[in-house]
């Protein structure tokens, strides 16, 4: 009896062993690819404390562009947090079929072969997960990151086509990750000048922060993502689960920092970009107004407040800001703001403030700041409003696709 039990033991501790020696999952919709289709693309990094949330906000990306594009093709690249038995799971039920369980760390020079072995070109980039200002974009393993001037990460853009844009849906990936992602892929990209933090939708039938005391005591969870998807899925184990920059500035171990912005930040190589790149990423968003190619003005107008307003707990901040958007004070005001600090001032490549960084963040606890390289009032908010509006009416005049 000892020695079976014994066995049994050891067979189970095999188990574990052989399934997270997988270090990283690929699943794709369809299963097999076609080069010369559209493909949106999730990157799902570590999740460490968080668990699978970075994943979980990955899968509700895919099944958002599966409504909203369903032309297109899509592919999750993501981490592994805890098996490849649980983790595969969640990508099938999602409709994503699994490819392959690598047995490599998730790295800049694995995202890179994996992209090159998939064949096929990002309408969309997105990444989910942790990072920094100072050593970049937490894939899987902490001391090995995706930096802003490593090697593997100018090599990304060569995956992208000419429609597509990308975001970082982490902390502090405005300050070095979106510019030089913007400089270097050629694309659009967005990224966050504060902390980004999970949110869930509530039974109110908006979003909060999931952290206690960021939301209404009286409400709920959702059960489901009816108002999110067409099909009505369960937002069990965090299925209802999405990414947002928080409306503060950021005061942590990797910096204190004096401005920030709390919705993600556009950067482009040509200002001409973003009018389309602020429409497509909220189309691929999950806002709760859903949106189409044939969406209204006036649902235009509450799905790109869904993520450019404040989410504050008692909502006064996101009325007035959704009231701003609905009747065009931005373009009356251009220094508009809704952020709870002050907001930084940039235009499409480069920002009037930088974050310093030492040299050894281990002698240091605070190792980054803010410096600031020039004066001038912030009219981000009203900027980005404008592209988005722009991009709408180009699409309705049939003068862009996406």
């Amino acid at each position: 009896m000892l020695k079976t039990w014994m066995l049994a033991l050891l067979s189970a501790a095999l188990l574990v062993s052989a399934q997270n020696a997988s270090a990283f999952l690929v699943a794709t919709e369809p299963a097999r690819l076609n080069p010369s289709v559209p493909t949106d693309i999730f990157v799902a990094g570590l999740g460490v404390n968080q668990g699978t949330q970075f994943l979980q906000s990955a899968i509700l990306g895919a099944k958002i562009s599966r409504d909203r594009f369903p032309q297109r093709q899509r592919v999750i690249i993501s981490a592994l947090n805890d098996s490849v038995g649980y983790e595969s799971g969640l990508l099938e039920k999602a409709g994503l079929q699994s490819r392959k369980a690598d047995d490599d760390h998730l790295t800049g020079d694995r995202l890179v072969a994996t992209l090159e072995s998939l064949g096929v070109k990002a309408r969309s980039l997105q990444f989910y997960g942790h990072s920094n200002t100072y050593n970049g974009f937490r894939l899987q393993t902490k001391y090995k990151r995706l930096d802003h001037d490593d090697e593997a990460f100018a090599k990304i853009g060569r995956f992208m086509d000419s429609k597509s844009f990308a975001v970082f849906h982490s902390c502090n990936s405005a300050w070095f990750l979106a510019p030089t992602a913007a400089k270097l892929w050629n694309r659009p990209v967005f990224g966050s000048f504060a902390g980004s933090n999970f949110q869930n939708l509530m039974t109110d039938g908006n979003w909060y922060y999931n952290d206690p005391g960021l939301y209404p005591s009286n409400l709920n969870w959702k059960n489901t993502t009816t108002q999110l998807t067409k099909a009505s899925l369960s937002c069990g184990d965090g299925r209802c689960v999405r990414l947002k920059p928080v409306n503060h500035n950021y005061y942590d171990s990797f910096g204190r920092f004096e401005k920030g912005l709390g919705f993600y930040k556009g950067f482009a190589p040509s200002a001409s970009m973003l009018p389309q790149a602020v429409l497509h990423f909220t189309m691929m968003t999950p806002t709760t107004t859903p949106m189409t190619l044939q969406s209204s003005r006036e649902d235009f107008a509450k799905a790109i407040a869904d993520w450019m307003c404040p989410s504050d707990r008692s909502h006064d901040k996101y009325d007035a800001c959704l009231a701003a958007i609905q009747n065009e004070e931005f373009k009356s005001k251009p220094n508009l703001s809704f952020y709870e600090n002050t907001s930084i001032a940039c235009d499409h490549i480069s920002c009037n403030t930088a974050v310093k960084c030492k040299a050894f963040k281990v002698v240091f606890s605070v190792p980054c700041k803010t410096v600031e390289l020039r004066e001038g009032r912030s009219t981000v908010f009203s900027d980005q409003l404008k592209y988005g509006f722009q991009g709408f009416d180009q699409l309705s005049r049939g003068e862009i696709s996406l």
